[in-house]
């Protein structure tokens, strides 16, 4: 292994090892973990529009409106008493007006799909995080995303082979994508064994998390290499910026959203 590549995963494992804190005090506390995801979704919308260029003004409107979409719950429920019903279908329109605003501003395909994404993002996140236990919930996905991403990095690097996408993200590999569906597989039947779910249905859940997952990374792969930038910023030694470590959400909390209310 050369040493720019040993040097690499250093960076990789120091910059995950700075997050044991937050997952603990994520799995701790509901309500710290509500406060977290609101300040991850700031930095990652920010970092958007840094990468973007974007006014001084037009961040400030879209940190704003962020700010309403991550709200921890007791504060959204106090709202919601305010206006006398849910506040969901507000939130969505004013998601619609954010999209808007972002066309208007940058005139971007590309910006305005991923900040669409980004928002629908963020505001499942809420609401899961909203839901008993929500947090627990969350971070058994997160953990999972994680497995994801740690197996494809790994196998990837070490059996190489044909790119998955060579124009989007020329380092990922088929071989990487593919231990990265082992290694959420793995994670998932540890984690839903613990609920007793069966292990055929936690190794569906595991691969369809990890190609969600995955999805994400490339999208926020192309939203670089359209903007010209490798990083979203230089927040996590190794990872880049928040954006760049948590892709792996924008697919699979919009997804898991939707399961929590069909089953």
């Amino acid at each position: 292994m050369s040493s720019a590549l040993q040097s690499g995963t250093v960076q990789r494992v120091f910059g995950a090892i700075l997050f044991i804190p937050v997952v603990a005090a994520f799995f701790i506390s509901q309500s710290t973990a509500q406060w977290i995801f609101l300040a991850l979704a700031l930095i990652m919308v920010w970092e958007f529009c840094v990468m973007h260029q974007m006014t001084r003004a037009v961040r400030i409107v879209l940190v704003a409106d962020v700010v309403l979409f991550a709200l921890p719950a007791p504060f959204l429920y106090h709202l919601e008493a305010l206006a006398g019903g849910p506040l969901f279908p507000a939130m969505m329109a004013l998601g619609g007006l954010v999209v808007l605003f972002v066309w208007l501003v940058s005139r971007d395909g590309m910006a305005v799909f991923f900040v669409a994404l980004l928002i629908l993002c963020i505001l499942s996140g809420r609401a899961l995080l909203g839901l008993y236990g929500g947090h627990h919930f969350v971070l058994g996905l997160g953990l999972i995303v994680a497995a994801c991403d740690i197996a494809a990095y790994f196998v990837g690097r070490r059996v190489g082979g044909r790119r998955l996408a060579p124009v989007i993200s020329p380092n990922k590999t088929l071989s990487g994508a593919a231990g990265g569906m082992i290694g959420a597989a793995i994670a998932s039947i540890f984690l839903l064994g613990m609920i007793e779910v069966s292990a055929g249905i936690a190794i569906i859940v595991g691969v369809v998390i990890a190609v969600l997952a995955q999805m994400g990374d490339l999208l926020e792969s192309a939203l670089k290499r359209h903007v010209g930038v490798k990083d979203s910023g230089r927040l996590i030694p190794g990872h880049g910026g928040i954006l760049d470590r948590f892709d792996g959400y924008l697919l699979t909390l919009p997804t898991m959203y939707i399961y929590s209310l069909v089953a």
